[in-house]
């Protein structure tokens, strides 16, 4: 057994059980790629996929315990690769995070210019999704940090650190009636067409439990995963939204007014995320410090290693995010 033969598991897996997608990725030939995986199950006598007719179609109970195992030892094997990074007075290569379009456009610009100034030779590549395909990034080990809000439930593979509060807000077209209401009320909001968030967002459901408990059931009649496409809609008159504060950007959203409604709605929560026992080089340290200076390097370290801490009680002294 060696490393080749986990990757060819591993690489399969990734590639959709393509044998010769996952063999042009690897650089195998696909005959290779075939003898590697059965030579992995002859010795350790087990089968690692499901097959239907040659073709291979799923993991197996213990293909799964494989993958995992096979998954871990080569993160391992790049975080040694990577230990090199700390001594190195050059630092380059590519730092992969994870988050969605809210933050990307509202809460990360400042970083992102920070980082490239510090470390111009460093690549960032932004991978956007939803807070579910972010955490799955992570799980998988395709991003390197996540900044996006969670679930209620996540992978065992990721741990979330919570960062920011987001408070929410209504915008409302600068004519509209409900910016002549002196007080906010859920009654006052369900009285007018809703733009929400996509139901895969916190924000989506934070709002929604709010009505629900004030048994309430507003008219949505668009959902959206970019605030900025809500703002469109707003602006086209199609109804009001409930988004993050930091959403709001009064230079350019003229046409708009934000209305407070943190009353109304329990903030979301934006989230560190990584990988279990992910290893952070010099330039994602650098870009964690920038982001969330409040959140010591030495906790992050301990947090990714596996020691415990309770989110519910952090939340009670996280900062309310103010970014720009």
């Amino acid at each position: 057994m060696n490393l080749h033969h986990l990757e060819a598991v591993v690489g399969i897996v990734r590639n959709g059980f393509s044998m010769s997608v996952a063999a042009d990725a690897l650089g195998r030939s696909q005959p290779t790629l075939s003898r590697q995986v059965q030579d992995l199950e002859r010795e350790l006598g087990v089968h690692i996929f499901e097959r239907t007719r040659n073709k291979i179609a799923a993991l197996t109970p213990k293909g799964e315990e494989i993958l995992q195992i096979g998954q871990r030892i080569m993160r391992d094997m790049r975080n040694l690769a990577q230990l090199g990074d700390l001594d190195s007075t050059e630092v380059s290569g590519e730092l992969r995070i994870a988050t969605t379009h809210l933050h990307a456009r509202y809460a990360l610009p400042r970083v992102v210019k920070e980082l490239a100034t510090r470390f111009p030779s460093v690549t960032l590549t932004l991978q956007q999704g939803d807070p579910t395909q972010c955490c799955e990034l992570l799980a998988a080990g395709n991003a390197d940090i996540g900044i996006s809000t969670v679930g209620r439930k996540i992978s065992s593979e990721i741990v979330a650190i919570p960062a920011f509060l987001l408070p929410r807000c209504v915008i409302a077209p600068r004519d509209h009636p409900i910016t002549r209401e002196k007080t906010l009320t859920l009654n006052k909001i369900a009285a007018y067409p809703i733009v929400a968030y996509s139901v895969p967002f916190t924000g989506r459901w934070i709002v929604e439990e709010a009505f629900a408990r004030a048994k309430l059931r507003p008219r949505i009649v668009c959902s959206a995963i970019d605030a900025d496409v809500s703002k469109t809609y707003v602006e086209l008159g199609l109804g009001i939204a409930v988004l993050a504060r930091v959403a709001f950007d009064p230079v350019r959203d003229t046409g708009l007014v934000a209305l407070d409604a943190g009353h109304l709605f329990a903030p979301s929560v934006l989230h560190l995320v990584f990988r279990k026992h992910s290893f952070l080089n010099r330039h994602a340290r650098s870009f964690v410090s920038m982001f969330a200076p409040h959140i010591g390097e030495c906790f992050i370290r301990n947090s990714i290693n596996g020691v415990e801490f309770d989110p519910t009680q952090m939340i009670k002294s996280t900062p309310t995010a103010k970014f720009g």
